[in-house]
């Protein structure tokens, strides 16, 4: 598709194209996340011709530094939360420790909530002011959800309605605001976004669309672009913990959209790594599988790392499948002691301590070495997503559903 529309603008106002990835077929642009004929994932498409993103930094916004590679027709529409701009460095002692050539992580547990996902809420509140989006529903295991509430204190005129799993709670930490209702849903993950979609479809709210709202994975993908233009080499592989993966599917967009601008050569092999005890497309990867069967499915997750505790991941496996296969990589799964270690290594060799879910990348570095798909040739990226939240703050006035999603 990017090279599809290339050289297709016809004035200098800003081309946005939108396209189903499973079956190609356009849409015109509005809130919709998924395919009228198929119910794929949509995406944006940029003719790289316009695409000017400057070799050095001219400000401190990602969001108008990469505004060329980003799903908004108006710089002005752009509301930045202060996120980004996240160290990436190298580690050549544990790389040596490991046999491997380079280890380079991106640190996005510097971010303001301490997790990746601040970069969701600045795009995605963006763009949903532009196309009119003022109230909405979602649901997440913590991260997001802290995110966008987060975001919503500082844009005014958004009205949030954040789902999720009693055994999540803990892991929102934000105030009570008047304009975020809190709705605790006595189930886990899934179970929540279940009860949350119909909430949305019957109260005619814009559901948000989680893995399937573009411009979450867009904003992911500016952790990527960051980290390409701050190594000195290019990376060979590229590891992170995934739920869904939509960060990783944006990466790998991200990655394709600069070897098509000369930005890299190559688009690296991309490496998704679960916890072994939630751990259904590593099982359904390594059968060969196309699909996630009845039997990858987890119920009642359980697992060190919580933000990555997805059971079901039914409908976002194929898009990680195909990507990872694609680009020579590959879905892995750490036990939960190599998951310690890596974290410990992390806060011995760099001082960096990180959540469960981000030394669960470094796990997958751990493994692949050991097992030889990394040499002392390779060049390795690690997305650090996130870190520990202190429970400093919780929202006090909830709402509670039960499973059924009826209202208690």
């Amino acid at each position: 598709m990017i090279r599809k529309i290339r050289g297709s603008a016809t004035g200098p106002d800003k081309l946005v194209r939108y396209f189903c990835l499973l079956c190609g077929k356009e849409h015109p642009e509005s809130p919709r996340t998924r395919c009228t004929a198929c119910a794929g994932a949509l995406d944006a498409f940029y003719d790289l011709d316009q695409a000017a993103v400057p070799q050095s930094r001219q400000g401190p916004d990602p969001l108008q530094h990469y505004f060329s590679l980003l799903p908004l027709r108006d710089r002005a529409s752009a509301r930045w939360g202060g996120e980004g701009n996240t160290p990436c460095f190298e580690v050549p002692e544990l790389a040596a420790a490991l046999g491997i050539g380079r280890l380079f992580f991106k640190d996005e547990s510097v971010n303001p909530t301490r997790s990746t996902k601040d970069r969701v809420a600045s795009l995605c509140l963006s763009r949903f002011a532009e196309l009119g989006v003022r109230e909405l529903v979602l649901s997440s295991t913590g991260n997001t959800s802290t995110a966008y509430a987060r975001a919503a204190g500082l844009f005014p005129g958004f009205t949030l309605h954040i789902f999720v799993g009693r055994e999540f709670v803990n892991r929102l930490n934000y105030p009570d605001h008047p304009n975020v209702t809190t709705h605790v849903v006595d189930g886990e993950f899934v179970t929540a976004g279940k009860v949350a979609q119909r909430f949305a479809r019957e109260s005619g709210l814009f559901w948000e669309g989680g893995f399937f709202n573009l411009a979450r994975r867009e904003g992911l993908k500016l952790a990527y672009l960051e980290a390409f233009d701050q190594m000195p080499v290019e990376p060979d592989f590229v590891f992170q913990a995934v739920s869904s993966g939509m960060g990783l599917l944006g990466a790998f967009k991200g990655a394709v959209e600069y070897r098509e601008l000369g930005r890299l050569s190559k688009v690296p092999a991309f490496m998704a790594v679960q916890q072994a005890s939630c751990a259904p497309m590593a099982h359904a990867f390594g059968e060969g599988a196309e699909r996630i069967a009845p039997h990858h499915v987890i119920r009642n997750p359980t697992g060190l790392a919580y933000a990555i505790l997805r059971g079901d991941p039914t409908g976002t496996y194929p898009y990680i499948r195909d990507l990872c296969l694609q680009s020579g990589g590959r879905i892995l799964a750490a036990e939960e002691d190599r998951i310690r270690r890596a974290r410990q290594m992390l806060v011995d060799t760099a001082g960096v301590r990180v959540c469960f879910a981000s030394a669960t990348a470094l796990a997958g570095v751990l493994r692949a070495a050991e097992t030889g798909a990394l040499t002392r040739d390779s060049v390795a990226l690690v997305n650090l997503t996130g870190g520990d939240r202190p429970v400093a703050q919780m929202p006090m006035s909830t709402k509670t559903w039960t499973e059924e999603g009826a209202p208690v």
